[in-house]
C-alpha cells in the first residue's frame, strides 16, 4: 500500500516538474532578445541615380504566351561558331525578320520554336552570303559558310513599347521599389541575428519546441523580440 502510494506521489512530482518546465519555455520573454540592425535609408540621390542609371524611352510588358514576330524575348544568349564566341545575359532580343544579323536569324529560331518564358532552345544556322553581307560589326568574325549554333535561355516574352510617363512618375516607381527592397534587406539581416541569439538563449531547439516552422521563424523572431533599427 505505502509502494504503491510512494509511486503515485513520485508520478505527481514528476508531472509538476515538466508543467513547471513548459511553462517556463511558454512564459519566455521573447523581448529580452534584443539587437541592432542596419537599415538602409534610401535617399532622393540613390533614386534619381537609379534612374539615370536604368531609364529607357521604353517599356516591357510581360506577355503570358510563347515568342511571336512583334514581340521581344529578355533571354540568356549564346552564339559560339569556328573562331568566334558570343554571350550576354539580361539581353532583349527583337523578335523581328527585317533586321541586321545575325538577330534577323536568331529572331526566326525563336519565333519557330513558339519558345516561352523559362524555357530554352537550341538552334543553329549556316553563315550563308546574304547574312554575312548584312553582319554587324560587332559579328564580323563570322566566317562565311561555318555553321552558328544559338543557344536562348528566355526569361521573359514582353512586349516593348513607347514609354509615356514621366520622369518624376517612373522616379516614384524606383522609389517605392528601392525602399522596399531596403525593407526586405534589413529584414534578413535582423533575422539572422535574432537566430543566433535565440539560439544562445534557449538552444538550438528553441523552434521546435515552440512547433515554429521553418519558414513561419522570420516573422515569428521579428514580430516578438526587440529589433533596433541602425540607419545605414
Amino acid at each position: 500500500m505505502q509502494a504503491n502510494l510512494w509511486q503515485l506521489q513520485c508520478k505527481a512530482a514528476m508531472l509538476a516538474l515538466n508543467l513547471l518546465a513548459l511553462h517556463a519555455v511558454a512564459a519566455f520573454d521573447y523581448k529580452s532578445i534584443s539587437v541592432n540592425a542596419p537599415r538602409r535609408i534610401v535617399t532622393q540621390d540613390d533614386i534619381d541615380a537609379k534612374f539615370e542609371e536604368v531609364d529607357k524611352p521604353y517599356a516591357l510588358y510581360p506577355v503570358d504566351g510563347p515568342a511571336e514576330e512583334g514581340l521581344c524575348v529578355l533571354a540568356e544568349i549564346s552564339l559560339d561558331a569556328p573562331g568566334f564566341s558570343w554571350r550576354r545575359d539580361n539581353y532583349i532580343v527583337e523578335l523581328l525578320d527585317d533586321q541586321a544579323e545575325p538577330f534577323a536569324a536568331v529572331s526566326s529560331g525563336i519565333c519557330d520554336a513558339g519558345v516561352c518564358a523559362g524555357e530554352k532552345i537550341d538552334f543553329s544556322f549556316p553563315v550563308s552570303i546574304d547574312i554575312r553581307a548584312a553582319l554587324l560589326p560587332e559579328f564580323g568574325d563570322l566566317e562565311q559558310g561555318t555553321t552558328c549554333a544559338c543557344s536562348v535561355s528566355v526569361r521573359r516574352v514582353v512586349d516593348k513599347q513607347l514609354d509615356y510617363r514621366t520622369p518624376d512618375e517612373k522616379k516614384a516607381i524606383i522609389g517605392d521599389r528601392m525602399r522596399a527592397r531596403a525593407v526586405k534587406d534589413a529584414e534578413m539581416v535582423a533575422v539572422a541575428l535574432l537566430r543566433t541569439a535565440a539560439q544562445d538563449a534557449l538552444g538550438p531547439d528553441w523552434a521546435r519546441d515552440e512547433n515554429l516552422a521553418e519558414d513561419a521563424v522570420p516573422a515569428f523572431l521579428l514580430k516578438n523580440c526587440d529589433v533596433r533599427w541602425v540607419d545605414a
